[in-house]
């Protein structure tokens, strides 16, 4: 029999393997503290628990999400971490997390409860048995830096710890008139650099002469760099930002996600591979009866080219 607990009512040490053994993240006690102290996303209970006897069988976590609607500031719920020991699969243990999830989630006022996914990992098909509409897919494009527009004027570096709230100010200042997760807990970066989320070497400011434009999360990995999320003041352009970013990385190659139509087409322009467009998803599904995914999508412009996303919003 399944039983369902919160983290301050199961072994941690047991929620540690788990962990390890199925999303390969080290959630030890210090790091639930951490996040707990710096991060004001996760519900009181921090994560759900399927315990079969003694045995911590499954791992659901929770969050509410700073959000922006039309109507205005907004939170919708989150899911995070989801995880079910090899030994209790296919005996309904992430059915009856999630449905324990979506209760707390409703009692505390949510209509929505959302994620971010693989179309091909097995859990996407849980997801969309338990209600979540797949409503976004960000693209990922690859070729050569060379191929880029050079903008000698628009220069990259690495943030550094001690640059951190830079980037939040200049998200504050590029997320305004935007819909989704248009809207963020501060310090934001300092708390994943923290949490060894996000390496501040990994995130690096753009600039134009003195002028901060932009941030993006890029990491060099030999002659590719690898940028997974890139923000950008709305006059420049995203192919002379990762063409400024390569060139301070010295790479020959660019691997790119891009949640943008404009951008995408810039870059396919250039000449880049779309090498994935559709595996990704962000998925939301409706908490309440009078809620559906079309209400979702206006809500947060996903019509209209408003919305705001990126991997370090979305759980």
């Amino acid at each position: 029999m399944i039983r369902i607990a919160e983290y301050d009512d199961v072994d941690p040490l047991q929620v540690l393997h788990l962990n390890l053994m199925c999303l390969g993240f080290a959630l030890t006690p210090e790091l639930v503290a951490l996040i707990r102290r710096m991060d004001p996303r996760p519900f009181p209970c921090f994560a759900l628990y399927a315990q079969v006897g003694a045995t911590v069988a499954g791992q659901v976590g929770v969050f509410r999400l700073p959000v922006v609607s039309v109507a205005g500031a907004a939170e919708v719920g989150g899911i995070w971490a989801v995880a079910t020991h090899p030994e209790y699969q296919q005996r309904g243990v992430a059915t009856q997390l999630l449905a324990a999830a979506h209760a707390r989630m409703r009692a505390a006022g949510l209509r929505f409860s959302t994620l971010g996914t693989d179309r091909y990992r097995v859990a996407h098909a849980l997801y969309r048995q338990q209600g979540y509409s797949d409503l976004h897919s960000p693209a990922i494009v690859v070729g050569r830096s060379d191929a880029l527009p050079d903008r000698p004027e628009i220069r990259a570096e690495p943030a550094g710890a001690d640059r951190l709230d830079l980037a939040d100010r200049l998200f504050e200042r590029s997320a305004a008139g935007r819909l989704g997760f248009a809207r963020r807990h501060t310090p934001f970066f300092a708390f994943l650099h923290a949490r060894r989320y996000l390496d501040a070497q990994a995130l690096w400011l753009l600039w134009r002469d003195n002028e901060l434009i932009g941030y993006a999360a890029a990491t060099a990995r030999g002659s590719l760099l690898e940028v997974t999320n890139l923000l950008l003041t709305d006059a420049t352009a995203a192919t002379a930002a990762t063409k400024a970013l390569a060139r301070a990385a010295k790479t020959q190659y660019v691997c790119a996600r891009l949640d943008q139509a404009d951008d995408i087409q810039a870059f396919a322009q250039a000449g880049f591979h779309l090498a994935n467009q559709g595996w990704g998803t962000f998925m939301a599904k409706p908490l309440t009866a009078d809620a559906t995914p079309a209400e979702f999508s206006q809500l947060y412009g996903l019509e209209e080219g408003r919305f705001l996303l990126s991997f370090m919003d979305v759980t």
